[in-house]
C-alpha cells in the first residue's frame, strides 16, 4: 500500500487481538470461534463477538469494553 507523506498508517485491532490483550481471551478461545465462523454459510456469519459469548469464552462486559476500545481507533 503506498501512502503520501501526510498520512499516517495506524493499525486497528480486531475484536479478538483486543479481547487477548485486555486478559478476557485466550488465543485457542478465539481459534475455536474463529472455526465455528468460517463453518458458518457466508449469508449467515455471527459476529465473533457473538459467538464468544455464545461458547461462554467471554463475558457481557468483557465485549462492551473491546467495543469501546475499537470504537476509539481511527
Amino acid at each position: 500500500m503506498v501512502m503520501s507523506e501526510n498520512s499516517k498508517e495506524k493499525k486497528r485491532y480486531k475484536l479478538g487481538e483486543i479481547l487477548i490483550q485486555l486478559g478476557a481471551l485466550t488465543e485457542a478461545d478465539l481459534q475455536k470461534a474463529l472455526d465455528i465462523q468460517a463453518k458458518q454459510p457466508a449469508d449467515e456469519k455471527f459476529p465473533i463477538g457473538r459467538i464468544l459469548l455464545e461458547e461462554g469464552s467471554i463475558e457481557p462486559n468483557d465485549l462492551i469494553e473491546a467495543i469501546k476500545i475499537q470504537s476509539m481507533q481511527s
